[in-house]
């Protein structure tokens, strides 16, 4: 499960929780208003067996992939019905 950025609307509290894509945050941990999850990078490289034999580009490229694929899931998830304002 990955761990998302939340930024408050009302005290500008930033604050990361750790939960599936399917769910959400909506109140402030802090004083209880509404939040925005923030645009991330992704940070989890996955190892195998092979991780420690990889050169440092592959790696390096594996991350930007990864990064890439989390950006579009991200703009797919805020182009639903669900989050776009009228």
């Amino acid at each position: 499960m990955p761990t998302y950025r939340y930024q408050c609307d009302e005290c500008k509290l930033i604050f990361e929780q750790f939960h599936s894509m399917a769910e959400t945050v909506e109140k402030c941990e802090k004083c209880g208003f509404s939040v925005k999850r923030l645009v991330s990078i992704s940070s989890n490289i996955k190892k195998n067996k092979n991780f420690g034999k990889q050169k440092p580009g592959k790696i390096v490229r594996q991350y930007i992939k990864d990064a890439k694929e989390d950006v579009k899931e991200e703009k797919r998830r805020l182009a639903t019905a669900e989050y776009v304002t009228k």
